[in-house]
């Protein structure tokens, strides 16, 4: 159903339900979408299995990597430090927006600072390590960006990497930072008046991006309620909204967002509003469908707008529906609805459209569909069994955030590109290349006795798939490309044996290959690691280029 914009905004009318607060786990918690209150359809995602992940794994593998923490999912509560953000090297937020004349759902400014530009004191790029240190001939210069944030206790996540003319953005706990491609020095920081709640996959075509964040102090029943949009070209801020809960079923303690085209819209549980990334205006309404009783599970942006929805949870014939729509207007265009007995639960492409499902009361029974233009399944990828194994986002789970962050898979035309399950969390595996249009598999390669991650590209029109070669013992890091039929791989770029270190700790949380340059992030700072001086020179981003 959708509706659009009428009539002023409400306070709520009913209590938001708590979300149950987990205790700090040597592994960071692996959170799952609530139930909603008095819905018995509403089925809570199966909780991430840390213990298979080869993410987790890798935490095992000594006391330093257990120490930095830089690894797994996360979700925002666990952003907060213990005594409440203070005496624990976190920061009390900046001022709140001011109260808005418009009512409670405004499109003021005032969502946030902007902070210090390049060559300000608070620009840590090159302090503790030299990434190019004893750099050989035909090895990639690095460089190791800082940013000084101080963080919680209990550390923190890393969002969404964005690329935008010569910078590459990211969000962690209240700051939105860019740095310059060519160097990694800090091009301009915004902070926020609070931790960062979601960011969006991708930034609008005109390079712009909206976040959610909160002001909360709670240790319970945190609603991430504000949303700010950021211009990513100069750093400045744009409009700011207080979202409004007007019952129960569009709750904000699990929100989200995706862009697609110049909209955003923003999942509030069961509910979705959509909005003008320009100007903040709202655009249309979705609310939960009674027919089949479908609730939905998350959106997904891009060049298409997809939401996905359970229904009949619980029941003999518990399905997923995802349903394109109208970036403009609200219009379904088409849904496809899986098999009985499955749920969507990511999704690895919005065009071509490739989700993954899991079996209803089997976690290790999984699948990837493609779906083509007009909502039917083009093909089938069973993945729950066979001689090579597999890890639905190799293995990240839930992380608490949005449905299209799934690391692992890359799509390009009519192919997925999955990097097989490691037999132990550092040990080799192989990039396999599956068909679209039959589910097939088209090829499998591996290299050097490394593992192999596919990479997300952007900018780059050549087919075929960018692979990271993730760094082993004393072998360093490689980029490279394998073409459509497989084969021998080119290496685009050798990293630096200086950086070795560093970047086998990032654990490849994040990744991006952009104009001939490769960005890797962790998932996951520790508290104790401030991307600042005195961490080692651990920093929060690390980037080769030629």
């Amino acid at each position: 159903m959708v509706s659009q914009e009428s009539g002023p905004e409400r306070e709520p009318q009913r209590p938001i339900p708590a979300v149950p607060q987990q205790p700090a786990p040597q592994v960071p918690p692996q959170p799952v979408h609530q139930p909603l209150p008095g819905n018995p359809y509403a089925e809570p995602d199966p909780p991430a299995r840390t213990g298979s992940s080869s993410r987790a794994r890798a935490l095992g593998i000594g006391a330093a990597v257990l120490a930095l923490a830089l690894v797994g999912g996360g979700v925002f509560l666990a952003t907060r430090g213990d005594g409440d953000g203070r005496g624990d090297g976190s920061r009390e937020p900046a001022a709140a927006p001011p109260a808005s004349s418009q009512g409670p759902e405004s499109s003021t400014g005032g969502g946030g600072q902007e902070t210090a530009g390049p060559g300000s004191d608070d620009d840590r790029e090159g302090r503790g390590i030299d990434v190019n240190a004893g750099r050989k001939p035909g090895e990639a210069k690095a460089w190791l960006g800082f940013d000084g944030v101080k963080l919680p206790g209990k550390g923190t996540i890393l969002y969404d990497l964005w690329r935008e003319g010569d910078i590459v953005a990211q969000a962690t706990y209240d700051e939105v930072t860019a740095f310059k491609s060519a160097d990694g020095t800090k091009a301009w920081s915004v902070r926020l008046p609070g931790p960062v709640c979601d960011t969006p996959v991708n930034a609008s075509p005109d390079g712009k991006v909206v976040v959610v964040y909160t002001t909360s102090k709670a240790k319970q029943s945190v609603k991430c309620d504000q949303l700010q949009m950021i211009d990513l070209k100069t750093g400045k801020k744009g409009w700011h909204k207080k979202l409004v809960e007007h019952d129960l079923s569009d709750g904000t303690t699990m929100t989200h967002v995706a862009i697609s085209g110049s909209t955003v819209m923003v999942d509030q549980d069961s509910t979705a509003h959509a909005y003008r990334v320009g100007d903040g205006k709202r655009l249309f309404s979705t609310k939960p469908q009674r027919e089949g009783a479908c609730f939905l599970k998350g959106v997904a942006g891009g060049s298409r707008l997809l939401q996905m929805q359970t229904c009949a949870a619980m029941t003999s014939t518990q399905h997923g529906r995802l349903r394109k729509l109208d970036p403009r207007t609200g219009k379904v265009e088409w849904t496809y609805r899986s098999k009985k007995g499955w749920s969507i639960d990511k999704v690895y492409s919005v065009d071509p459209v490739v989700v993954s499902l899991r079996k209803r009361n089997d976690y290790d029974n999984w699948a990837v569909a493609a779906v083509d233009d007009q909502g039917r399944q083009r093909s089938w990828i069973g993945l729950g069994g066979g001689k090579t194994e597999f890890e639905q986002c190799a293995g990240a789970g839930d992380s608490g955030e949005g449905v299209q962050n799934c690391p692992g898979g890359v799509v390009e035309g009519d192919t997925l590109y999955l990097g097989s399950k490691p037999k132990d969390s550092i040990g080799p595996n192989k990039l396999v290349a599956f068909d679209l249009r039959n589910g097939k598999v088209k090829w499998s390669e591996s290299w050097g006795g490394r593992q192999l991650q596919p990479v997300p590209v952007s900018g780059e029109g050549r087919p075929g798939v960018i692979a990271y070669a993730r760094p082993s013992g004393e072998k360093n890091g490689r980029v490279l490309r394998f073409g459509p039929g497989g084969g021998k791989p080119d290496v685009l770029l050798r990293h630096t044996s200086a950086a070795r270190k560093t970047e086998t700790f990032m654990f490849a949380g994040h990744t991006l290959y952009a104009d001939g340059r490769f960005y890797v992030t962790s998932s996951r700072l520790d508290g104790k690691s401030h991307g600042a001086e005195g961490d080692d020179g651990k920093g929060r981003m690390l980037s080769y280029g030629r």
